[in-house]
């Protein structure tokens, strides 16, 4: 029966063409939203990772130690795509000089004020909103590098192609951390776990 109702509505949610529909986003739990991603359906992060209401970047460790803490897995270069084609709410990439200073806290609490005034007076509460950052994007745990990928301009036209310039431990303002929660659901409303 459970299985049934699942299939009903991820089939309802197949043919919307808004990812939110109040019967479909009841599948993700508070602050995520549902993505159709290929033949799944995901639950993506609302927004990027935040301490004390800041978006804040983090290197590839910390990646990974808050999405295993969250139950979740880092996004893939598609699934960046998918979300900012079906986000509630996209915003314009907002850069700042590339300084020595981009690593700095200083420098991401003026980014986040940047997007929050972008977001002045929009209602933000259970939406997707993306195009504001770079994602840091999956890649093997033990990797060297740090993979990052986004900050669409348009659909289909990130500022950042897939990119493992940055070592592992490296973050700037620009980088933000999309959680996908592990737990996806197929066509039949079977449970898939994402990475396995």
């Amino acid at each position: 029966m459970y299985k049934k109702i699942l299939l009903a509505i991820f089939m309802i949610f197949a043919s919307c063409t808004s990812t939110k529909q109040s019967n479909v986003s009841s599948i993700c739990e508070a602050g995520y939203s549902p993505v159709k991603y290929q033949n799944l359906m995901i639950c993506a992060s609302n927004d990027y990772y935040m301490v004390n209401g800041i978006r804040t970047p983090v290197d590839l460790p910390t990646a990974y130690n808050i999405a295993r803490a969250n139950d979740a897995v880092l996004p893939n270069k598609s699934m960046v795509d998918a979300i900012y084609a079906q986000a509630d709410i996209r915003l314009a990439p907002i850069t700042m000089p590339p300084t020595a200073a981009m690593t700095s806290r200083n420098y991401y609490v003026r980014h986040n004020r940047m997007i929050e005034e972008q977001l002045s007076g929009m209602n933000t509460i259970n939406k997707l909103i993306a195009g504001h950052k770079k994602d840091i994007v999956s890649i093997a745990e033990n990797s060297s590098r740090v993979a990052i990928y986004g900050w669409h301009r348009s659909v289909g036209n990130p500022i950042q192609p897939y990119s493992t310039v940055h070592g592992r431990n490296y973050y700037d303002y620009s980088h933000g951390l999309r959680l996908i929660k592990k737990t996806a659901y197929d066509l039949n409303g079977n449970r898939v776990l994402l990475g396995e």
